[in-house]
């Protein structure tokens, strides 16, 4: 095994770990919160991370994965000047949550909540001030800073879930928990950092970022559609169309549907985008090389995205009940839609990837610009009473013509075939829609309902390893890497 080969598992592991402890403090949190607050107080719970996440979005010039891509990434004037950007931003995204705090409570209907949206400044105003130095070591595929520093603060943050949703037992134990987040993930960021922390402007630097970033910048507009568009629409619906039948109750059943079938794929997506761009901006300048890699990545991640979402085509209902209580049993009736539009999410962020390594950061802008056209089907179902599954299927299709937008873009622009994406797309496409053929029939009951999955993911894995030679032997090499890195451990 070659030493990138090395550094790349290595590094992965490393990531997939973080994401594993990550994700499931997060999966605990929501389950603890769920069970101790009713499903209108989750909602409105939701309503904070939808703020937060659009003034983040639409501040959002990405100077962290410039430190990553560009040239000059490892230069301490870039970063400190990034790091001043990084600080402007959180206090203008303060300062505007803390003047838009009554009328946002008003918006979705929750004028007792308006203290609590006052109080959400101060989560992007303690994060401006985080530490950038981990992300600029990713460039050298060192991801253990960032790794600590995203452990530790979910761990703290879950561990204080429970005493705070069971003194509180309403939507402010969210408030306090992510402001607890933001705390934990500031410090710990400038407790792994290797340089000191500087703040400096560099106008040739801050430029640079805002070149690089604005296509990102209007990206983070258009994610803020996808992310959180769908559950604005059915937060805020009773007070925006007079045949609405959505409620606050809604959100929160929504909610918990959205952020189960989401974890998996964000722990993926998450994982790849930390390790594969590196790997692809490494071998920028050779076509057959790229390549290479954009195949394997392309994959690999439709391997996953098939294996995580037809369990919950099966069974994401069950699994609804199973965790979170009978009062979420709602979900079940557009989990399957959200697990097949999560994959096909997952399934895109090769080529999103591969663009931005060439330098392309308006590809994701373009195809996300395209996903955001399905809010315009979620706002007519909401207008029209039309049951909550139709969110599901607005966005199911929204994202099917988003990735084959960034597919053809990546082929237009750069020249990366097509089929390199396509080919394992069409694998785990076949096997998704054959989930959701079958599903009425095997989730009756629990035993069907595993059989069926089990059965469905391993043909699908047969088949992309007949098709895919390749990919059979980069499995393998991560396989055995893995074994030695376990091996060394337990010899430690």
């Amino acid at each position: 095994m070659s030493s990138t080969q090395q550094s790349v598992v290595k590094g992965g592991l490393k990531l997939g770990f973080g994401q594993v402890v990550a994700q499931l403090c997060s999966f605990a949190r929501s389950i603890i919160l769920a069970r101790l607050i009713s499903p209108a107080n989750f909602g409105i719970a939701a309503t904070f991370a939808m703020t937060f996440s659009l003034l983040e979005m639409l501040s959002n010039l990405s100077a962290d994965k410039l430190l990553i891509q560009a040239k000059e990434g490892n230069e301490p004037e870039l970063q400190s000047s990034a790091q001043l950007l990084n600080a402007i931003r959180g206090s203008i995204n303060a300062a505007i949550i803390f003047a838009l705090a009554i009328p946002l409570a008003r918006l979705f209907g929750i004028r007792q909540a308006a203290w609590a949206f006052a109080c959400l400044a101060l989560v992007p105003l303690i994060r401006g001030f985080a530490h950038l130095d981990f992300n600029r070591l990713q460039r050298e595929i060192r991801f253990g800073p960032s790794v600590k520093v995203d452990i530790s603060t979910n761990v703290l943050a879950t561990l204080a879930a429970f005493p705070l949703g069971w003194w509180l037992r309403d939507y402010s134990a969210m408030l306090w928990l992510l402001v607890l987040q933001a705390i934990g993930y500031t410090i710990g960021s400038h407790l792994v950092a290797e340089r000191r922390y500087k703040l400096s402007w560099h106008p040739e630097y801050i430029k640079k970022m805002a070149e690089f970033g604005w296509p990102l910048l209007i990206n983070g507009v258009l994610m803020f559609g996808i992310f959180e568009g769908d559950r604005l629409v059915i937060g805020a619906s009773h007070r925006l169309f007079a045949y609405s039948q959505f409620t606050l109750s809604d959100l929160g059943v929504y909610s918990v549907a959205f952020s189960l079938t989401m974890a998996p794929t964000m722990f993926v997506a998450n994982v790849c985008t930390s390790l594969f761009l590196p790997l692809l901006s490494q071998v920028q300048g050779s076509i057959t090389q790229f390549n290479r890699r954009y195949s394997a990545c392309s994959e690999m991640i439709a391997l996953l995205a098939a294996g995580i979402s037809i369990p919950f085509i099966f069974a994401g209902g069950k699994c609804v009940i199973l965790i979170y209580g009978a009062k979420y049993a709602g979900a079940g009736a557009v989990i399957g839609w959200l697990a097949a539009m999560w994959a096909l999410r997952m399934i895109r962020v090769t080529p999103t990837l591969a663009a931005m390594a060439l330098g392309d950061t308006t590809n994701a802008m373009i195809s996300n610009a395209v996903r955001s056209t399905a809010l315009a089907g979620i706002l007519c179902a909401a207008a029209l009473g039309a049951h909550l599954v139709w969110i599901g299927i607005c966005g199911f299709l929204g994202e099917f013509m988003a990735t084959g937008v960034s597919i053809l873009r990546l082929r237009a622009r750069s020249g990366v075939p097509v089929l390199l994406c396509v080919r394992p797309l069409f694998i785990a496409g076949a096997a998704m829609a054959t989930a959701g053929l079958t599903s009425s029939f095997a989730a009756k009951a629990w035993v069907p309902a595993i059989s069926s999955s089990a059965l469905v993911v391993g043909l699908t894995v047969v088949a992309m390893l007949a098709v895919f030679p390749r990919l059979r032997q980069d499995l393998q090499v991560i396989v055995l890497r893995s074994g030695a890195l376990a091996g060394e451990k337990l010899a430690l």
